[in-house]
């Protein structure tokens, strides 16, 4: 019999409610990767990559899975935003800071000033302690958009530069893009859930005049049933799929704003639809697969609008070569690229 560690014990005991399941966020990489324009490069929409990001993206639940408090504490709160409890520290979904530490700020200076206002909280209930705010899901999207960006930035410096020595260079910039892609489209693919842009992520709480399902296992059945229940594969989804996402690269928070705005516009309604059991029929997965578009269509936009934004000037090239200052004498002898000798004739002439 196999035991398992204290620590993983703990967390299958107690599991938190996660977005769309692991073949969920998968499904939403590759239908993102379809929406590509045919202008982008060709290592950036091979299978090999494609396959890549589809597992990262899965890395947020998987850090969450580790069981670890530390991690816990950190990433949680990226996967959701309580729209209606920014209301308890004078906010909105519309008026909340673009930088994630003045956000952090405003709702403490909130709580301080009109503790009545603010939610309750019991942090003897909350070990990780990542309840008393309503969460950061727009700062883990707009986070990983502009380190994409960033990271897009290296790979066309290093290209730019043409320089063999640096294969490893471009192996390494290509594999970090491909990372934050996929860390990208586990937050895109969250926001695309409306559970995890209200207080009723796990069955409706407080005052519930229309009887809606208190269910706790409501979150883990959106989850992980819904394609299942319809039928729904990549394969399937993708003629369906339109692309009709927008954002400016340089200023993408409204943008973000708007996906996360439009999946919470369907919380009440996918509640309406388990209530009259319409969620198993045809209206759920019309509603399916409208969110799994909303998502693939964002992602696909940022990836794109990431790329097209990325590219260096001279400035920022000359500054990658000071600060690098990489010569292919600074590798260790025996971590050096073999030298591929170049092709004789048959006379034995170069």
């Amino acid at each position: 019999m196999r035991f398992l560690h204290p620590i993983i014990l703990i967390f299958a005991l107690a599991a938190p409610a996660f977005a769309w399941d692991a073949q969920g966020h998968r499904t939403i990489t590759y239908l993102a990767f379809d929406g590509l324009p045919s202008d982008t490069p060709d290592w950036l929409r091979d299978s090999d990559t494609r396959n890549r990001a589809a597992f990262q993206s899965n890395g947020p639940d998987r850090w969450r899975g580790w069981g670890a408090p530390t991690l816990g504490h950190e990433h949680k709160p990226d996967h959701f935003l309580d729209i209606e409890d920014l209301a308890g520290f004078g906010l909105t979904l519309r008026t909340i800071p673009t930088f994630r530490q003045e956000y952090y700020r405003a709702l403490a200076i909130s709580k301080y000033a009109h503790p009545e206002m603010a939610p309750s909280y019991d942090a003897s209930e909350d070990s990780e302690r990542t309840r008393e705010w309503p969460g950061a899901l727009p700062y883990a999207i707009l986070e990983e958009f502009v380190k994409l960006q960033s990271a897009f930035n290296d790979v066309r410096i290093i290209e730019s530069l043409n320089d063999p020595a640096r294969a490893h260079q471009l192996k390494q910039a290509r594999e970090t893009a491909i990372y934050h892609i996929g860390v990208l489209s586990h937050y895109v693919g969250d926001a695309a859930q409306p559970l995890h842009t209200t207080r009723h992520y796990n069955g409706w709480v407080g005052e519930n005049p229309h009887g809606y399902t208190t269910d706790r296992g409501f979150h883990a059945m959106i989850d992980g049933d819904l394609l299942d229940m319809h039928g729904l594969t990549y394969e399937k989804l993708k003629p369906l799929m339109r692309y009709a996402a927008r954002l400016n690269p340089m200023a993408p928070w409204d943008a973000i704003l708007d996906h996360i705005d439009r999946s919470h516009d369907q919380m009440e309604p996918l509640y309406k639809l388990e209530k009259s059991g319409e969620l198993r029929e045809e209206a759920g997965r019309r509603f399916t697969i409208e969110r799994f578009e909303s998502a693939a269509s964002m992602l696909s936009a940022m990836i794109d609008q990431a790329w097209r934004s990325s590219a260096p000037n001279n400035q920022q090239i000359a500054a990658f070569v000071k600060y690098n200052r990489f010569t292919p004498e600074s590798v260790p002898i025996a971590d050096r690229a073999p030298q591929v000798a170049a092709p004789h004739d048959a006379a034995g002439t170069r």
